[in-house]
């Protein structure tokens, strides 16, 4: 995984179904051999011979490989304990072939992808060829005389309405997934803050539901999302987020993942850049599985069901302020009060965005649908005139309270029809269990303490809860989401914090950090959770031993290897469009500015970044000491081979 690979002797290519990961498995394949796109020399240990040469006053015995070391240009055997090579040559190339990168990597993710390539007759050395766009297309055409022909550039992160164009979408460069005609749909802008980057986000909606490139098994929806990931140089985190997801959530989970897939996007034949598609968060079949409110009346007709007992799901949000202003298109909102169970002299809260005045956030967005009759529908729907909004206001704000006696008062309390706090029989274990799905929330908690997601503590948090005649009853961790910020690529993320100025850590961070992000979190859900011995013994150190056990943490250095290796003439296409120091360019997220480090968001080895594999190669370091921090403080017991990115 440490070596980042040289731009003219890459071939980007299609990776279609990559919610379906698996290890990239590189044995028995031509992958194995000798390739160009290694940086610098592919070198053996593996000794054939010796020879002996006068060194000063000692004699030094050369150990050659038995097998060919190269670079793009010549191949030669070294000696395993010097400088020196002998036997060396140019390649001596064979005709270009086509392979399946599927067939090539043993992994069958990869067999609707192909590469052109070329061998080397005496070291089996492969020259990729860079020369043709392989990612898969999506075209999106539309009248640039339309009033909101300007929506990719004129949104911006303070915009609370996202004007919407009609237009056609294709899909080119994908083999069997490539369309025939023109798919009619509308596009806007889609996120808060990242809006206000110069590459924005998409939100694809067609007038009939369609797949997307294979995606989710093939099943048919009408909205998909281009996720920009502006902020990241490598183009790379929400694969990487979505992988680990897909690896610590286990089969009988209820906690839904998004699927996901790189493409290359143009607006009116204009390219665009290299995205991520991926699919809409929303409550569908297929999807996040929650009970759709829709009924069955005596006729036999569906119809909206407008009791309280259907399945909710909403989000940790600190834009929920906006919401209002959007008029018919706002969705619900609600909050809730954390009330005497928390208070910033007890926990010790050193999130950069709680510290920086967004402070500790206790609204929520709705993002299932609401549907009870009085809620009207023109006028924002709030507890006030929605039953269903008071009853999931009510029932959220008594699990916050059971959850805050357990953690803070060490009692056990229970929650009635009524939605108020009792007292019961059972114990602090199973009042916990009876009203949350620990399993699910385990899932959280470990993709979360992996990845240190900055958003987590204010936005991009979303729960589930399944009130439903056929529901559990139980709050849910939910849609694992946002990575872009992740992985060590905002300031203070880190096991050591950046120094942002002479003052003080910067962004609110103390000198007395603790990189253990779960107990400082500013989302008093996980960090509430995280204080409870059997949640912490019973759910998150299993599913963190299978995870282990089962290589999912080196299935994202595999992907992110094949990302960095087959994809880097795409990640120059795009950066010679995009610059890759958007977060301070755009001045975006300035939360400490004048700091000597830079204007925006980005840790120091992601700002200015000036060749892509330093970022890759930071990327992929920040991974594998974050695991092994981890598993240090978890489960050292195991006394498991660290991670490597080697």
């Amino acid at each position: 995984m440490k070596k980042i690979f040289k731009k003219l002797t890459f071939l980007a290519v299609p990776l279609m179904v990559l919610g379906c990961a698996g290890p990239v498995n590189t044995s028995n394949s031509s992958a194995s051999r000798p390739s160009s796109t290694n940086s610098g020399e592919n070198t053996s240990s593996k000794p054939s011979s010796t020879s002996s040469v006068n060194s000063g006053s000692g004699v030094h015995a050369h150990e050659w490989a038995s097998e060919w070391s190269s670079d793009q240009n010549n191949h030669w055997h070294a000696c395993a304990s010097c400088n020196e090579k002998k036997d060396s040559a140019a390649h001596s190339f064979g005709e270009w072939k086509t392979e399946s990168l599927g067939a090539r990597l043993n992994d069958a993710r990869f067999n609707l992808s192909t590469i052109k390539y070329r061998e080397c007759s005496v070291c089996h050395y492969e020259q990729i060829d860079s020369s043709q766009a392989v990612l898969p297309e999506i075209r999106f055409t539309f009248d640039k005389n339309d009033a909101n022909a300007n929506f990719a550039t004129a949104a911006r992160s303070t915009d609370v309405t996202r004007p919407k164009v009609s237009g056609k979408i294709s899909i080119t460069n994908a083999g069997s997934y490539n369309t025939t005609s023109d798919l009619p749909g509308v596009m806007k802008v889609r996120g808060n803050q990242t809006a206000g980057f110069d590459k924005k986000g998409f939100q694809i909606k067609f007038d009939k539901k369609q797949n997307m490139l294979g995606l989710n098994k093939g099943n048919k929806y009408r909205k998909w999302v281009l996720l920009a990931d502006a902020k990241d140089t490598t183009v790379s985190r929400t694969a990487l987020g979505l992988t680990m997801s897909k690896g610590v959530v286990g089969s009988d989970s209820n906690v839904w993942y998004s699927d996901f897939t790189p493409v290359s996007v143009y607006l009116n034949n204009t390219y665009w850049g290299m995205y991520m598609l991926a699919e809409q968060k929303e409550v569908k079949n297929g999807r996040i599985k929650l009970d759709e409110p829709v009924t069955t009346n005596a006729s036999g007709q569906e119809v909206d069901d407008t009791s309280i007992n259907i399945g909710y799901c909403f989000e940790l949000d600190y834009y929920a302020k906006n919401e209002p202003a959007k008029g018919a298109e706002g969705d619900p909102t609600f909050s809730i009060d954390y009330g005497n169970y928390f208070k910033s002299s007890d926990y010790k809260i050193e999130s950069c965005l709680a510290n920086s005045g967004l402070g500790i956030v206790k609204t929520y967005t709705m993002n299932s649908d609401i549907t009870d009759s009085t809620a009207g529908t023109t006028e924002q729907k709030n507890e006030n005139n929605s039953n269903q909004i008071k009853f999931i206001k009510a029932r959220l704000q008594a699990l916050f309270n059971v959850l805050g006696e357990a953690v803070k008062n060490k009692k056990a309390k229970d929650i009635n029809d009524n939605n108020q706090v009792v007292d019961t029989s059972l114990t602090i274990k199973e009042t916990i269990q009876k009203n949350f799905d620990l399993n699910a929330w385990a899932e959280g908690f470990i993709i979360n303490a992996v990845c240190l997601p900055p958003d987590v503590g204010y936005s991009s948090f979303y729960m589930s809860y399944n009130n439903a005649p056929n529901g559990d009853k139980r709050l849910r961790y939910d849609n694992p989401w946002d990575f872009d910020s992740n992985f060590g690529n905002r300031r203070n993320f880190i096991e050591k914090p950046d120094t942002a100025s002479s003052s003080g850590g910067g962004w609110g961070q103390s000198s007395s950090y603790d990189p253990y992000f779960m107990d400082r979190t500013a989302n008093m859900w996980l960090q509430f959770l995280g204080k409870l011995d059997f949640f912490m013994n019973d759910y998150v150190k299993p599913k963190w031993n299978a995870a282990r056990e089962n290589k999912k943490f080196e299935n994202m250095l595999s992907l992110a290897n094949t990302y960095y290796k087959y994809y880097d003439a795409e990640y120059a296409k795009n950066f010679a469009k995009w610059t890759t120091t958007q977060a301070s360019d755009n001045n975006v997220g300035s939360y400490f500015n004048g700091d000597g480090v830079n204007s925006g968001e980005l840790r120091k080895p992601f700002v200015n970044v000036k060749e892509r594999k330093d970022a890759q190669q930071e990327t992929l370091n920040w991974l594998v000491k974050r695991v092994n921090y981890l598993e240090k403080k978890w489960t050292p017991e195991k006394n498991r081979t660290p991670l490597s990115a080697d």
